[in-house]
């Protein structure tokens, strides 16, 4: 199963130097936010319990076997770098919440989330990291595996989106202003990033790194039937990122509720009798 979008690699033109305590601090704060989000599959248990059906249970439960192996993968890379891992950002914390109500929790986590987590992984990572430190190539080797797991998540997500959107056309609004505020959000990562130096030749690459993912957002969000060809006026962006706040505040109060015990029979393709 891939993702509907193709993602376009994006070539930042430089590598980091391991020894420069600038550069350390750098892959420091990316391995960081990496981490944090690998550490939030634990919510991969909430969602195995509200699955709505067999296929998204069986999804979850091979998410939450590959999200802990992520965790102890990356604190493997801490530990051979000699890092020690930072706070995650405020951002990142944002977008990596779990949502109890399902249609949040698919496109914000699954369909837009790991899509932008993808491309730092592929774009970021595997590009700067440098080839001629001997600890690099095992490291590359293993990123390069989560990558092709992240891409199962991506087009899990963009293929429950459209379903839920197929059972709730109202939903288009409230996703589309969702992706607006996630074209909002993703500079601010990248801000606090390009403080550490202004003059890094891969941080100068990093507002053009920012506008692709943001361009990848936006065709996904086409792809997905939530946007037009086109980018509304104001009037309707606004419109639909108020109702997507007002979503987000109420899914606040939502409750897993589990599925399966009362649809297992139609699931396993038996026709329930009528008591």
């Amino acid at each position: 199963m891939g993702s509907i979008t193709p993602r376009e690699g994006f070539d930042f033109g430089a590598q980091l130097n391991l020894q420069d305590p600038k550069d350390r601090e750098l892959l420091c704060f990316v391995l960081s936010q990496a981490l944090y989000g690998e550490a939030t599959g634990v919510y991969c248990g909430k969602s195995l319990y509200a699955a709505q059906s067999l296929e998204a249970a069986r999804f979850y439960l091979r998410q939450a076997r590959q999200e802990l192996n992520h965790l102890e993968l990356f604190a493997d890379i801490f530990r051979s770098l000699e890092l020690q891992p930072v706070p995650a950002h405020w951002v990142i914390k944002l977008l990596s919440a779990h949502n109890n109500y399902y249609p949040l929790k698919v496109l914000m986590e699954h369909a837009f989330g790991e899509g932008m987590v993808l491309d730092i992984f592929r774009d970021v990572l595997l590009q700067v990291l440098p080839d001629d430190d001997p600890r690099i190539p095992d490291i590359k080797k293993k990123l390069a595996v989560v990558c092709k797991e992240e891409e199962e998540h991506i087009a899990w997500g963009e293929k429950e989106t459209m379903r839920l959107m197929q059972v709730s056309p109202w939903l288009r609004w409230p996703f589309y202003g969702i992706l607006e505020w996630q074209m909002l959000l993703a500079p601010q990562v990248a801000w606090a990033v390009g403080r550490m130096g202004v003059d890094h030749p891969i941080l100068k690459r990093l507002p053009a790194f920012v506008g692709a993912v943001q361009k990848k957002l936006w065709k996904q969000g086409q792809a997905l039937g939530i946007v037009p060809g086109e980018r509304p006026g104001l009037p309707t962006r606004l419109f639909a990122m108020t109702w997507a706040v007002l979503l987000f505040l109420r899914s606040q109060f939502a409750r897993s509720h589990s599925r399966l015990e009362k649809n297992y029979l139609s699931e396993l393709g038996f026709t329930p009798e009528t008591p």
